[in-house]
């Protein structure tokens, strides 16, 4: 009986700390000409669903009717007139988990798996272009990530970029976890490719464990290394002033000695390393939490390159 209360605790925990399952059925465009939502002509099945919902107010219960749209089809409608200009099929892509974009023509459609619910690897499909219903072109992970561990897992959820946005001029730009930033056309074309500016171009960005071996001197093991410019568990032995390391560790309380202590035993941090030295930063860093696949992950990637 014991052991069947603490499975159902255990259970309980899970789901309470489970992400949010994302799901939205309305896509507007910036203008809010054009709607991109589950069609309202074609039907999952043909049977007419009856609810009943009590208002308070009025003391009565009101009976509803209604249909279940067939999440297979999509359709883009033109608001001002309520008329459908054309359908996407749903079937495999699951549009109400991810984000779609619209032209201000309502001509194009970006679909974004900027939540995705699998795993960090090369040939995932994370962009996909339409052009009034048919598909163009579609981006990888692989295409806009050089690194399968720098991304950032939640419980059952994966983020790889910071932001994206689909501009009047219809580009479309990706500020990636790498801190890179893409540009493609309307139909994913790429025409550019920046990194912030500042990091630079021999900058890397890592997760290590920092433990202080004494004044003004550290060890680092990598944990990830984001820019790859590091070897995942090679060690360094980096000097340092404490005071800039301090900074790095964030926020210390209490006297020097006690501070210097905490980072005696030793912490985890992600941070900028230029000229192999821990650089300090305003940056704040996602969290680079991919396990030992991501390496594996990244031989696909260098294959193809």
């Amino acid at each position: 009986m014991r052991f069947l209360f603490v499975l159902i605790g255990f259970l309980a925990t899970i789901s309470l700390f489970a992400d949010q399952d994302r799901r939205q059925y309305s896509f507007k465009s910036k203008n809010g000409f054009f709607e991109l939502k589950p069609s309202d002509t074609i039907f999952s099945d043909n049977k007419t669903y009856r609810d009943s919902t009590y208002n308070p107010k009025t003391k009565e219960y009101v009976t509803n009717s209604y249909q279940l749209s067939d999440r297979f089809y999509w359709g883009l409608y033109d608001l001002r007139t309520n008329k459908k200009l054309y359908t996407i099929k749903n079937d495999r892509l699951y549009i109400e988990t991810k984000t779609a974009l619209i032209s201000e023509n309502g001509k194009n459609v970006i679909i974004v798996d900027d939540y995705s619910g699998g795993l960090a690897f090369p040939s995932l499909e994370i962009v996909h272009f339409f052009n009034e219903g048919k598909l163009l072109n579609t981006l990888k992970l692989g295409d806009v990530l050089h690194n399968m561990c720098s991304v950032s897992y939640s419980v059952s959820h994966m983020r790889w970029c910071f932001n994206f946005k689909l501009s009047k001029e219809n580009k479309f730009t990706i500020e990636t976890y790498e801190y890179l930033n893409y540009i493609f056309d309307i139909n994913g074309t790429l025409i550019g490719k920046y990194s912030d500016e500042s990091i630079l171009p021999n900058d890397d960005i890592v997760s290590a464990k920092i433990k202080r071996l004494k004044k003004n001197r550290y060890k680092l093991t990598i944990v990830h290394s984001i820019r790859g410019k590091h070897k995942t568990n090679s060690i360094l032995t980096v000097i340092i002033p404490d005071k800039t390391m301090r900074k790095i560790h964030g926020k210390f309380y209490g006297f020097l000695p006690s501070r210097n202590k905490k980072m005696n035993n030793g912490f985890y941090k992600t941070f900028v390393m230029r000229n192999n030295k821990p650089f300090h930063t305003n940056f704040w860093f996602p969290s680079y939490n991919s396990q030992v696949h991501c390496n594996f992950f990244n031989k696909e990637v260098l294959e193809k390159k």
